[in-house]
Formats: structure tokens, sequence, C-alpha cells
């Protein structure tokens, strides 16, 4: 591709990313979702934030004053051609799932109950509202400065949409990634930083939750996070004859004439 194509071909994605990234601050989640309102939206967190790190590792986040690592990660026309494609598909995901939110308040019948929606601030627990805030903090960071198209906020009213939404963006995120094998790694740092950034011990079993649904590289961070804070049992080493007691270490040598709690 010829420089100035793919110059023009750069800015074209990095609009798409912004708006792709954006289109999830203005997505509501029904109150008929109940206990699994909470999860629900910190697993679209972390599918904005997925997003997100893709676009930082190929250079499409902040004021796009440098866009060479991504210029040097697309050889071909074909490639701007797929990732265009893509986040145009994310794009069009969002566009029906708040056309079906429109018809599910229009159907006749509907109750001023079922047309609820959960306000996060209120709604979440203190943890995972500090979780919800730090990736939704994140995710915003990594926008650029190309156009936003003007939105409207919307909800989500029935579970089954919500998760073909957030399958659909996964399979698509992973598109995307697999498109740039190269920046791979720096996306694997960046879950680093994103787990270090989140790093409060009680997140971990929430963003694990998040993870395992759609993040693999996520997932990994959080387990090497996790061995690093947990701290290793004592090694103990047993020798001689007549031992007794209660033991919760790893053993180390021989023990005779043992005894665990009661009378021998």
């Amino acid at each position: 591709m010829e420089p100035a194509g793919l110059a023009v071909g750069v800015l074209a994605i990095a609009g798409l990313f912004n708006n792709a990234v954006d289109c999830f601050e203005y997505v509501q989640i029904g109150r008929n979702f109940g206990q699994r309102y909470q999860t629900g939206l910190l697993i679209l967190d972390g599918a904005r934030l997925r997003l997100s790190r893709w676009g930082q590792s190929v250079g499409l986040s902040h004021e796009l004053k440098d866009t060479q690592s991504l210029s040097q990660a697309l050889e071909s026309a074909q490639e701007v051609n797929q990732a265009e494609q893509i986040l145009s598909q994310i794009l069009e995901l969002f566009a029906d799932a708040e056309g079906i939110s429109a018809k599910f308040q229009t159907r006749a019948g509907r109750s001023q109950q079922e047309l609820l929606i959960h306000d996060a601030q209120v709604g979440l627990e203190p943890a995972a509202l500090t979780l919800h805030n730090k990736m939704r903090d994140l995710s915003i960071k990594r926008q650029n400065q190309t156009p936003l198209r003007q939105k409207a906020k919307w909800a989500l009213y029935e579970e089954k949409h919500f998760k073909r939404l957030i399958e659909d963006i996964t399979s698509l995120v992973n598109d995307l990634i697999e498109l740039f094998p190269a920046a791979q790694e720096s996306q694997k740092k960046l879950c680093t930083a994103e787990v270090a950034e989140m790093n409060a011990k009680g997140n971990f079993p929430m963003l694990e939750t998040v993870a395992k649904s759609q993040d693999k590289l996520l997932e990994e961070a959080i387990v090497e996070a996790m061995k690093q804070h947990s701290p290793a049992a004592p090694n103990v080493t047993f020798s001689g004859s007549h031992n007794s007691g209660f033991q919760l270490a790893n053993n180390i040598g021989s023990i005779s004439n043992l005894r665990w709690g009661g009378n021998a």
C-alpha cells in the first residue's frame, strides 16, 4: 500500500476504533437481570477494556501523533480493509442491539417495572464499583482524538441478547488480535499493567470471572499476580521420634511415631 493510502487507512481505523470503544459508554442493563447484573456489567467493562488494549497495542490510542507501530503492522491493503470491516461490524452489533432494545420498549403490554434500569453508581457493591470505574477509566484513556458520533443511552433488558452481544464482540476482537500478531506481546505487557492498576486483592475473584469469559491474556496476568500475592507455605523438617501435634506445611525428612490430634 502506498504511504498516502496507508495514512488514510490508519485514520479511518482510528475513527472506527474510537467510536467502537465509545459505544460501551451508552449501554445500560435492565433491572430484570437481578443479581446477575453486577457480573454482567463487569463483563461488559472487560470487553471494552480488551478492545481498548488492542487499540493501544497497535498505536490507535491517544492523539495519534505517532502511527508508526500500526503502519509497520499493516503490510497490505487487505489488512487495512479487514480491520475496517471488523471494527464496522462491532459498531453494527451495538446498533442492532439498540434496535432490539427499542422494540422491547414499544412492545405492547410492557410494565414500567420491566423497563427499569440499573444505576451502576448505586447498584454495585463497593468493590465491584471500584473495579467498574477503573476498567472504564483505563478504556477511556486509550481513546484517541478522532470525532465521535452522537449517541444516546439505551438498555439491554433481556439476558439472551446481552450474552449474544458479548459473544459476538469477543469473537470480533479475537479477529483483530489475530490480524496483528506482532502486537500481542505489547498486549501481554498492557495486561500486566492493568492488573497492577486494579491491584486490590479483593478484586482478583471478580477479575477472574471477567477474564475467563473472554480474555485469556488478562486471565494469565491475573494468575501470575495472584502467585506473587500468595505467601508460600513454610517448609517444616521433622526428624527423630515421638512427634505429635498439628502441622500445616510442606514436609521434608522422615517422620516416625507421629500422632495427629487425639490419643493414639
